[in-house]
């Protein structure tokens, strides 16, 4: 019963080990994220090639927007992306390959937070970022709907591996036979009639099996070898 209850406890202490990567990761996108204003520019954002910045603003349900991404004379080309999570597994984007601006027209199905990711495919510098109420000039592209894991696996990936390397220790470990104590039946006959012996003087170890026997003796009761 004590070995099943080590056994279970070990299980339940490697699964909790296995979720701490889980609890980091899943909480840096809230924490990493700068919150915009509405109708209001943010500006001297900077962004390098190939990296993500992720924005985070209130919206109304049922209201149409338009997000404005403008690079100047920096010709840095970047899309845009908008969810309703910050994991960004889903949600509406716009890239037309523009080297100077971005201009994306959205209706929010949800009130509450949205978060907008910008991604430099290339180039690098400084661009502002304007989310503005209503719909305002035209968009550079039509609007696609995206599914994207990546995060997912970034979230699941570390606790899995754990728990597999984990559950592999403990499969290998169960499979190997108990190592049972060597036990010699004459050493404790001999133990148990020490008396017969007598002291340490009148006792001797047999060179052939290691048992303490009699020095008067001219063969070992053990092993039937006999002694010099």
């Amino acid at each position: 019963m004590k070995k099943q209850l080590k056994k279970y406890k070990s299980r339940l202490i490697l699964v909790f080990i296995s979720l701490v990567p889980l609890l980091f990761t899943s909480t840096i996108p809230f924490t990493s994220h700068t919150r915009l204003p509405l109708n209001l520019v943010k500006g001297s954002e900077h962004g390098w090639s190939g990296e993500q910045k992720l924005y985070m603003i209130t919206l109304e349900a049922d209201s149409e927007y338009t997000i404005v991404v403008n690079s100047g004379s920096w010709n840095m080309d970047v899309s845009i992306k908008i969810g309703e999570t910050p994991y960004m597994i889903n949600g509406l984007s716009v890239d037309s390959s523009s080297t100077h601006e971005e201009r994306m027209h959205f209706t929010a199905s949800i009130s509450g937070d949205h978060f907008i990711q910008i991604k430099v495919n290339s180039g690098s510098g400084f661009y502002y970022i304007l989310v503005e109420s209503g719909i305002t000039g035209s968009a550079t592209g039509s609007n696609v709907i995206f599914f994207d894991v990546s995060y997912l696996l970034v979230l699941l990936l570390p606790s899995v591996f754990i728990l597999a390397v984990g559950l592999l220790i403990f499969k290998r470990r169960a499979s190997k036979p108990e190592r049972k104590p060597f036990i010699n039946i004459y050493k404790k006959g001999y133990k148990e009639d020490k008396d017969s012996l007598g002291t340490n003087d009148d006792v001797m170890i047999c060179e052939h099996c290691g048992v303490e026997i009699n020095k008067g003796l001219k063969k070992c009761p053990n092993c039937q070898v006999s002694l010099k």
